[in-house]
Order: structure tokens, then sequence, then C-alpha cells
């Protein structure tokens, strides 16, 4: 399978994202299609890449446009946008003038200038929708747009025929019509200025100007090439004011780095020589030569950039629910359209039903319904971006409000992944010799006691997995591991062992020189910070929390001693995490190694470090840009808040639909809705939605 992705234009609502899946889900060759009106775009996956044709000329004759790229993508916004002002700006003078001339100029003249005006106004300043209307019938897709265009058509009809006096009708609709226009055109430019500002981040990222690099040829020239095409090993020179294009290492030079996309550091990171840089990082002064590790596409940047596409793409519960009930609600609203003109035509007359069915059509617009719960995501994900929280799976965010119980991996999520020397009881001589022989290994322990030093030894060292370093040098032999090691070279260590029973729960490290033990190391495992009041906090919503640790248990049971968990379980294989988590349903696994992948995959919601190794990162629904605890409780907070949200979004266009509809249809004794009245409460029901998805934004 492979997955095929689209940037898409012209989409008006909801039901026209839903309208490209029903009709590319057809197509021979496709498995699955996931398209976002909110994110204007599609991801297809497909058995095979020819069919890729098959996709855009199927969108392309549903009326829809295939935009080129990101780039070309907030360029189409912005002109929507300002052509939506345009339109609703014409519309609402049109409005006017048709309005004063229905109230205060009676004549035929009158009569002409509106029809004239109404004409010219409804199939020009509502062109889209009747284009969308007619290709949606065509492809037998039923949306917003027919229903806006049924109504408006039909009040333009009613009058054309009173006009042209086929009707013995005083009352003409020309200026309802033109105003049902109006007021739907209002609330897609509201709606459309809310999408902005809900998106505000991806255009944020989509800034970083990382389209040119300067890479230097092997004769020392310099040639500037688009960023796609730097790949690893290519050495770049990047100057004062510019993005960097891709993950490298410094080769010469030193200056500092605007890098608060990346890891939510506002003050400027000093980089030199030998470190390392992510793209997206601005050099606010001086220049580096660097030799890119990666090649531009496959950056950090453009990584969180992938995210935030998939984010606006993956459907949660809910959303799949609503879309299932826009799918029947129009046709099944057109059909009660037409039982309220027949209930009315032969009980009163039909001036009275077609105003009624109008008003049905007009009101009913399932685009409250549809907009609830993607829009709120698409809000949620900006937030948690901001904040350096990225949502692979926005369905997570519903689930992770649900959650009983938190699980954890304890090295590298609970405590901080280095070790740090606790105690030793070696001379100064045989520490400074048992540090020198560690540099031979890049062992976590080994780097907790070479402190990242190099040393010119000439002796010869082998290194046994799982138990120590052996290591000769001259005529001495020195060992270097735990006591089974030491015990299988039948060294005692019986006096090292009464010093390190002292101090319980620390990782214990021998060293012995030519069969005598001559002491040893013990290590801490630190608490990372904000590890304890991440568990309180979790703790007072009654959520049961657990470690699960590969560590032996002296350690693991110190660190959730000194947390106050409820559980945990130590010295556990990979598949006996997964097991401990399927035992239970409604969990959160936070893990970072790739033995926690698969317990990751498992749980109902995970969450990984953007420092965790990359299958963590590619199986957790939430990755946490910052190395800080802290994150995890604002996922909670966001994650209830969403919730709260679209479940108070659905309810108001529900209930909306279940008062609106009867008021509409007449059924209601003395609340009367005309065409144009009913197209302004549709409109601010949306705009209704919109706003209160925006409430996110501040979390």
């Amino acid at each position: 399978m492979e997955e095929f992705r689209l940037k898409i234009g012209k989409m008006t609502c909801v039901n026209c994202s839903n309208a490209i899946e029903r009709a590319c889900k057809k197509l021979d060759g496709v498995e699955d299609v996931s398209v976002s009106y909110v994110n204007s775009s599609g991801v297809f996956l497909l058995k095979d890449m020819q069919k890729r044709k098959d996709i855009i000329t199927k969108i392309q004759n549903l009326g829809f446009e295939i935009l080129e790229d990101e780039q070309n993508l907030m360029e189409y916004r912005a002109k929507k946008h300002l052509q939506l002002r345009k339109n609703l700006l014409l519309s609402i003078v049109l409005s006017a003038v048709l309005m004063y001339f229905e109230m205060f100029v009676k004549s035929s003249f009158s009569q002409n200038i509106q029809m004239v005006l109404s004409f010219f106004g409804i199939f020009y300043c509502g062109r889209d929708f009747f284009i969308h209307a007619f290709l949606g019938l065509k492809s037998k897709n039923l949306d917003m747009n027919t229903l806006i265009a049924l109504g408006t058509l039909s009040a333009f009809v009613y009058s054309f025929l009173a006009y042209m006096q086929i009707f013995k009708e005083e009352d003409l609709y020309f200026s309802g019509a033109m105003m049902i226009i109006s007021f739907v055109l209002l609330g897609k430019y509201l709606e459309s200025k809310a999408k902005l500002k809900a998106q505000a981040y991806q255009r944020k990222l989509e800034k970083i100007d990382t389209k040119k690099a300067r890479i230097l040829l092997a004769d020392e020239k310099v040639e500037e090439i688009s960023s796609s095409f730097v790949k690893s090993g290519d050495v770049l020179l990047v100057k004062e004011g510019e993005s960097i294009v891709a993950d490298a290492v410094v080769l010469k030079g030193s200056a500092e780095l605007d890098m608060s996309f990346l890891n939510g550091e506002f003050l400027p990171v000093l980089k030199k020589e030998g470190d390392e840089v992510q793209a997206g990082a601005v050099i606010l002064n001086g220049t580096l030569k660097i030799r890119a590790n990666k090649k531009a596409m496959d950056s950090t940047l453009e990584q969180i950039k992938n995210l935030v596409f998939e984010a606006g793409n993956i459907k949660s519960p809910l959303a799949n629910l609503t879309d299932i009930v826009s799918k029947y609600f129009v046709g099944t609203l057109i059909f009660f359209a037409f039982l309220v003109f027949v209930f009315w035509a032969i009980r009163a007359d039909t001036n009275t039903a077609f105003l009624y069915a109008c008003a049905v059509l007009l009101i009913s617009c399932p685009c409250a319904l549809g907009l609830a719960t993607p829009l709120a995501l698409v809000v949620a994900s900006s937030s948690a971006a901001k904040n350096f929280i990225l949502i692979k799976n926005p369905a997570a965010l519903e689930k992770l409000a649900l959650i009983n119980y938190a699980f954890f991996d304890k090295t590298g999520t609970l405590t901080r992944p280095n070790l740090n020397i606790f105690k030793h009881n070696l001379c100064e001589n045989d520490f400074k010799k048992l540090c020198e022989i560690e540099s031979l290994s890049s062992h976590p322990i080994a780097k907790a006691l070479n402190q990242n030093k190099i040393y010119d030894l000439k002796g010869e060292a082998k290194i046994i997995m799982g138990l120590g370093i052996s290591y000769k040098e001259n005529d001495d032999e020195y060992l270097i591991g735990n006591a089974e090691f030491l015990h299988k070279n039948e060294i005692t260590t019986q006096k090292t062992d009464t010093f390190f029973d002292s101090f319980k729960g620390y990782i214990r490290v021998y060293f012995a020189k030519n069969k005598q033990c001559l002491g040893g190391v013990l290590l801490s495992n630190v608490l990372k910070k904000g590890a304890k009041e991440l568990i309180l906090n979790l703790k007072k919503q009654n959520l049961k929390t657990i470690i699960l640790s590969g560590d032996n248990e002296k350690n693991v049971e110190k660190i959730a001693k000194e947390l106050q968990v409820d559980e945990f379980y130590a010295e556990l294989k990979s598949e006996e995490k997964l097991q401990r988590i399927k035992e239970v349903k409604n969990t959160l696994f936070i893990g970072d190694g790739i033995n926690d992948a698969a317990a990751l995959s498992a749980a109902s919601v995970s969450m990984s470090f953007s420092k965790a190794n990359e299958l963590a990162k590619k199986t957790g629904d939430f990755i946490l840009i910052k190395d800080d605890l802290s994150a995890i409780f604002k996922c909670f907070k966001l994650a209830k808040k969403t919730r709260y949200i679209i479940k108070l979004n659905l309810f108001w266009a529900f209930i909306y639909n279940a008062l609106c509809i009867p008021i509409a249809a007449g059924f209601v004794p003395f609340i009367t809705l005309s065409p144009h009245l009913a197209a302004l409460a549709m409109c601010f029901s949306s705009i209704a939605v919109v706003l209160n998805s925006l409430r996110l934004k501040n979390i």
C-alpha cells in the first residue's frame, strides 16, 4: 500500500470533504480515504500509485481544485477569503437596494429593477453554491450547496413566475432570495476568518523560510539550490538571518540560534563546532558551516509539519458519527421540505407552502453539525502545538478524557535518561582509572562515569554484553561490571557488598584489578522535574498510576516509593509490558524506548517524547517536544476541555435543528420564519459552533 496526499481547494463545507471521500472510495485500487475540509487536504491509501490520475480526475469532476503545494494552498486561501469578502459586500449592497425598491417604490419599473439586480446578485455573488450543487447532483451527492441552491432558486423562480404574471401573486421575493445569499456569504466569511485564525500555528510553521540552500561544492564554490534537494552529507553555508534547511552538525563557526519553533526556548542557543542543529532554526548572529546528516525532507521541521498535516486528516469517533448523520441528512430534509410544501398547499395556498418549504431547506443546513468535531480538534491541535505538544492522532484527545489507568516506563520517562554518580569507595587513582576504561564503552553507565571525556589508552579492551568490560594493559588486568561478572572470574566482592548494602535502590558498578576487588561506584537514576507533581495530579483525578520497567526491582521500587505510585512492575520484557496493558481498558502509556513500542501501540492513548526512539515516536498518539512532564497534565486538561467543547457543539447543532425545523415548517403556533430569516439563523448556527471551538485557543 502507498500513501498519496493532496491539497484540495473549493471545498465549502464538511459535506464537500465527505462527498470526495465517498466518490474516491468507489474507485478501484483505493483502499481508504480521509479528506479534511478544515485542513483543505486529503490522504489516499492506494494499491497502485497509477491510480493518482483517477483520483485527481474524480475530484476535479466534482468541481474541486487540486492545489500544487502548501504555498499554493495559502495563496488560494487568501485569494478565496478576499473573493468571499468582495462577494459579501456586493451582495449586501444589492440586498439593500432591492429592499429599498420593494418597500418604497411601487411600480413596474421597480419590479424590473428587482428582477435584474436579483438575477445578477444571486447568480454572480452566489455562483459557487450553484456550481457545486449542480456538480454534486451530477455525481449523486447532496450537501449544503444543494440546500442553499434549492432554497434560493425556489424563491427566485417563484418570484419570476409571479413577475411574469403566471402566478396571480402580488408579493415578490427577489429581495428575500438576494438576502439569503448575503446571509449565507456572511456565515461563510466569518467561518473562513475563524478557520484562518485556528490554523495560525500551521501558517507559522510554513513561514519558516527553508526554500533555498547554499551548498559548498568540492572546488569550494558555493551554489544555491532548492532545499528539497539537500541530502545527507552535503556541506552548507548559513548566514545571519537565514534558516537552517536540514538537521546537521556544525563543522566550523559559532552562532546564536533562535530554536523556539523546535524546543520552546525563546532565549537564543549558542551553537559551535561539533554541535547538532535542527532544520527551522534561525541564525540570529554569526555564520555556520554545517554538514547535513539527513535529507532536508526528513528533517525535524518536516516531521513536525507532517504531524500537523496528519492531525487534520484523522477523524475521531464523534466525527465519524456526524459524517454518517450528515450523509443522509440532506436527502431526508429535501423530502421533508416537499412534504411541508404539499401539506401547506392543501391546507392554505401555494404562496404559504412555498415560504414554509423554502424556510425548511435554508434553516436545516448541516454545516454546524459537520463543523462541530473537526474544527474543535484542529483548534485543540494548534493550541497543543503552541505548548510544544504534537497530536499525531486527534481522536486520542477524546479517548484521553476517559482514561482510568496511567502506565509509565521508568527510565527516560519518569527519571532522567542519564545516570549520576551517587557515591564510591575507590581511591582517587583507582576512580580515575575506572573512568578512563569506561571511555571505551558507549553504555549509559559508561557515559555517567567518563562524562564524554577522551583518554589515550594503550591497552586492549573487551566488552562483554550484559556483564561489563575486561581491560588488559601491560601486565595488569582490570574488570568493571556487575557482581555476577566478578563472581564468574572468581573474585570476591564481600567488602564492597557491605558498602553497597548501606544504600538501597542504586545501580552497582564493581571495579577489580588482578583478581582483587578494589571497590565500586553507586549510580542514581534521578527523577525528572515535575514527576512528583504529575503523579499527584493524576491521582487527584482518580487515575491509577503504574510503573512498568525493565530495570531491576530495587531501583524500580525506590522510584515507585519516592513518587507514591499505586503499583510497579520490574524486570519486564517488551511482551510482558504489552500483556499488562491488555489486562485493563481505557489505558494511557507513556514511554520512550524501542521496548515500549508494543505497549504504546496497545494502549488506548500513548505518549512519547521528541528525543525518544524513532519507533516509539511513530507509535505514540502525542509527541512531547519539550522534555517536560507538566505537558502531560496539559494534555489531560486540553482533552477534557476539547471533549466538553465538542459535546457542546454537537448539542447545539442537534438542538438547533430539532427546534428550528418545526418552526420553519410552520408547525409552531404564533412563530413564523421567512426564507431570508431562516438563512440568517442557519449561518449563525455555524458561527456559534466556530466561536465555541475557538475557546480552545487559549488553553
